[in-house]
């Protein structure tokens, strides 16, 4: 067993994107759950780890890294030795912050509000949250149209970032009949060689 630990909420799409990565990175882990509903996450003990009492949370080494895009970085750094992962150069690294900052903005005030209301009674516009997902669906759709992946023939942890919420938005209901290119960049990311953790509804 690694010295590393992970932070999550069991419904945490973002938490989920972690879990990916490591299965495809081979790292062996310890999963700690915190109670949502036990208000877990903003004990004094988890507060100590992250003062804004969020998850994920990992820990490597005693090294305590937050916020679900930053610990894909840095997970490809330390651990992926062929580079793939967070490819260098100016320009592709320039792409990837650009899908990271999509999955953080368009993509969790989209795809994520909407499951979230549909599935998890959080508040909020449904048919607002749902025209917001559609429009971003139709940019990724063609986004994708000439892409086997984000940045090319390759994944990268702009993949990882993406894949989560847009899944979980497909089952709370988007129908994916309109955006074939999205249906196959799913295909293509769980029939690939690594294993993919189904995401919980």
């Amino acid at each position: 067993m690694s010295g590393i630990k992970l932070y999550s909420f069991k419904l945490s799409g973002n938490s989920h994107k972690i879990r990916h990565f490591l299965s495809i990175l081979g790292l062996e882990y310890e999963l700690i759950l915190l109670e949502p509903h036990l208000k877990e996450h903003k004990s004094a003990e988890f507060l100590a780890i992250n003062p804004l009492g969020q998850v994920p949370v990992l820990i490597d080494c005693d090294d305590v890294y937050c916020d679900s895009n930053a610990i894909l970085v840095y997970l490809a750094e330390k651990y992926d030795m062929s580079g793939q992962w967070y490819p260098q150069g100016a320009k592709l690294r320039s792409e990837v912050q650009k899908f990271l900052s999509l999955s953080a903005g368009e993509v969790l005030n989209g795809p994520n509000l909407y499951r979230g209301i549909k599935h998890i009674g959080k508040p909020g516009d449904l048919e607002l949250t749902y025209d917001k997902t559609i429009n971003f669906f139709t940019y990724l759709n063609n986004h994708l149209s000439e892409k086997a992946y984000l940045l090319g023939e390759a994944p990268t942890i702009a993949d990882i970032a993406l894949y989560t919420y847009p899944k979980l938005a497909v089952k709370a209901g988007i129908n994916l009949t309109d955006f074939p290119f999205i249906a196959a960049w799913f295909e293509r990311i769980e029939l690939g060689q690594h294993f993919v953790i189904e995401p919980e509804k």
